[in-house]
């Protein structure tokens, strides 16, 4: 009987004196990649548990590019798809990428759009029986155990601008935090600093590719992150990211990563911190 006696009095002591991981420091890592499809957006989530989340398809050029990557990346199923929003930039090889994978659930705000890539989309989608959920604020759900993902627009039924419908998530794995912007503007940044809600990041993919129609100082200032990443086209016709846009990140003192500069962008959080790589040109 002394045996488990001095073997528990062991154990106890142990515990005590060994330190304990601090909150966040041996979470598994969180993935998150900033795919290079040129003057579009794509970005995989890859969770701890091997659970992915994928925001937005490129354009209609960028399907063989996306598959290519997800299979380079080990993915064999997509858990949770987002449509930001209807343009074709973010939806034009959607469909193509559903054919790929196995889809587990979709998420888009309501949003009707009489477009190719939008029918060619909903085709994709009744072809392999997909439940369609809509992408608003409110929403939430976890990617696997340790990651947290919250909708915080679009909030309003109405917008004046389509892009302003775009569904703008935030990731929170651990102490850290992504906010992706998708291509929300002025009117929905003003939304979001008025609705309360924890807006603060570590990091933030800049909307709309950098262009000055949103970015602005207040809602960088609510955000507060230290690093900015823009998913841009090398010497695109819109001059994006906007030298405005670039000023107002400098003034905040953040880092900056830009696709048509490094290619593809991974943020690996270990809920502590985070690091960075790149991927290289595509």
């Amino acid at each position: 009987m002394k045996r488990p006696i001095i073997f528990f009095i062991i154990s106890f002591y142990l515990l005590i004196i060994l330190p304990q991981p601090v909150h966040g420091a041996w979470f598994e890592p969180l993935k998150i990649h900033v795919i290079d499809v040129g003057q579009a957006d794509c970005i995989l989530v890859q969770s701890p548990n091997g659970k992915t989340m994928l925001v937005d398809s490129g354009d209609e050029k960028d399907g063989e590019e996306i598959i290519r990557y997800l299979q380079k990346e080990g993915v064999k199923k997509i858990d949770v798809l987002v449509a930001t929003h209807p343009h074709h930039d973010h939806i034009g090889s959607m469909a193509a990428v559903i054919r790929a994978f196995p889809v587990t659930e979709i998420y888009m705000p309501n949003l009707p759009y009489d477009t190719d890539y939008y029918h060619e989309l909903f085709r994709a989608i009744n072809e392999k029986n997909i439940p369609v959920e809509r992408a608003k604020a409110g929403v939430n759900f976890r990617l696997g155990f340790s990651v947290k993902v919250d909708m915080l627009g679009p909030k309003s039924s109405y917008y004046r601008y389509i892009n302003d419908y775009s569904a703008v998530i935030k990731i929170t794995h651990g102490k850290n935090s992504f906010l992706l912007m998708a291509d929300a503007g002025i009117d929905a940044e003003k939304e979001l600093i008025q609705s309360k809600k924890k807006l603060r990041a570590d990091v933030i993919k800049i909307g709309h590719h950098g262009a000055n129609t949103g970015t602005t100082e207040a809602f960088l200032k609510s955000v507060h992150a230290k690093t900015a990443i823009i998913s841009v086209g090398k010497n695109n016709p819109y001059h994006f990211p906007s030298k405005r846009v670039l000023h107002r990140l400098m003034n905040q003192g953040m880092t900056v990563y830009r696709t048509d500069q490094l290619g593809a962008v991974i943020a690996i959080s270990d809920g502590k911190t985070i690091t960075f790589k790149t991927n290289g040109f595509r």
